[in-house]
């Protein structure tokens, strides 16, 4: 059996179906349905407002959780203080500019010129820095004078 690629880790496994997209470990699992509650929550009017309910209910039977999580966790407080007030001045600093920073290139996509035919076969292109998912490709290699 061929092995693909987790779209959380990376790493190759061999799936049990053709839908299995993500390994077995608990945080590839665990990524796996944040994705899937992520999709439902911009895709599906009903989901979301039952969640938008669902939580209204918890946050009444569970008035004072916040304070009392604040008072439990002084650490994680002041965090997320600090972190508040990084994010305030990125915020101010981001709103006085005039226009944006230019876009900064990570790799060329034509930078190889090759004229072997060693390149040809299938190949998972895996990502690496950018969100995307992970796709099975066929690449074949033509010389320079087939133009």
């Amino acid at each position: 059996m061929e092995e693909f690629p987790c779209l959380h880790c990376g790493t190759f496994f061999i799936h049990r179906n053709r839908n299995q997209n993500y390994c077995s470990t608990p945080t590839c699992q665990r990524a796996r349905k944040t994705a899937w509650q992520r999709n439902k929550m911009q895709t599906d009017p009903t989901y979301r407002e039952d969640q938008r309910i669902s939580n209204k209910k918890w946050q009444k039977s569970n008035p004072n959780y916040w304070k009392q999580y604040r008072k439990n966790n002084p650490d994680k407080t002041r965090r997320n203080k600090d972190l508040q007030r990084v994010r305030n001045q990125r915020n101010r600093s981001a709103a006085s500019l005039p226009t944006p920073p230019p876009i900064q290139m990570i790799a060329k996509m034509d930078a190889r010129k090759c004229s072997s035919n060693e390149l040809s076969g299938y190949y998972w292109l895996v990502p690496a820095i950018a969100k995307m998912d992970a796709v099975k490709i066929y690449l074949h290699a033509t010389s320079m004078g087939y133009r």
